[in-house]
């Protein structure tokens, strides 16, 4: 093969690689964002199961105002 035919090889290999680096940076930028928007929805879903959680609790517990069934009066028309 002559010098001219390797260098155009060459180059054509070189152009090659660097769009397919090209490609596989955007491609990890878009996984990255991605990764980033499920990591705020996570914590926000956390969230929210430690609060339902906590209201659950206080529920149970009797915390939230709401007396037991054998404590509440009877209703106006007994």
């Amino acid at each position: 093969m002559s010098e001219t035919g390797q260098h155009n090889d060459d180059n054509t290999r070189i152009v090659e690689l660097e769009t397919r680096v090209a490609f596989l940076e955007h491609t990890v930028e878009t996984l990255n964002e991605q990764l980033a928007t499920l990591n705020r929805d996570f914590i926000l879903a956390h969230q929210a199961l430690q609060l339902m959680n906590k209201r659950l609790e206080s529920l149970q517990s009797g915390q939230a105002g709401v007396k037991d069934f054998s404590e509440e009066t009877p209703p106006p028309h007994y």
